[in-house]
């Protein structure tokens, strides 16, 4: 009988080899995109159990939290449909104002700067020889600015692409 250490092990063996496998003969591109993304979780899942735990951290935000999405976004803001001129889109509607959106939002953020404002957080920090809280520390510190700053860049490069492709397509 088979431990549960190498259970786990061939349960996630077999989740992102069968997942590489449909991603490589999937027709459909969102499928495969999703195939995409169970491999990508297994491969994280066996990252934690090699103990490599910055590792698993580090594909968990990079692949599948960000490229994924972005392949993801990418795919529904390119794809054209043959729609016929007279077909209605039912999903559209017309916008009523800017007054619950943005009351909403500004709520939304004094909330969170309040309850962000009155907390003491210097003494929130237990362990400092975890390289991830090192990391964290480090994102959050010294280099918040160029980390923000490369995300900004990001989604400008991301909207300019989809204006490129929804204007030239």
């Amino acid at each position: 009988m088979l431990n549960p250490i190498a259970l786990g092990f061939l349960v996630l063996a077999l989740l992102t080899c069968g997942s590489a496998l449909y991603m490589l003969i999937s027709k459909n591109l969102l499928h495969a995109a999703l195939a995409m993304f169970l491999c990508m979780l297994g491969l994280a899942g066996l990252y934690v159990m090699a103990f490599a735990d910055v590792m698993a951290v580090s594909h968990l935000l990079i692949y599948v939290g960000g490229v994924l999405i972005l392949i993801l976004f990418g795919i529904m803001m390119t794809q054209t449909s043959a729609k016929s001129a007279e077909s209605v889109n039912e999903l559209r509607s017309e916008q009523s104002g800017w007054f619950w959106p943005f009351s909403m939002g500004l709520s939304i953020f004094m909330g969170l700067f309040w309850v962000l404002g009155h907390r003491n957080w210097s003494n929130e920090i237990a362990n400092t020889d975890s390289k991830i809280v090192q990391t964290g520390i480090a994102f959050l510190t010294e280099y918040s600015f160029p980390f923000e700053l490369t995300g900004v860049f990001l989604l400008i490069a991301l909207v300019g692409a989809t204006f490129i492709a929804k204007n030239h397509g």
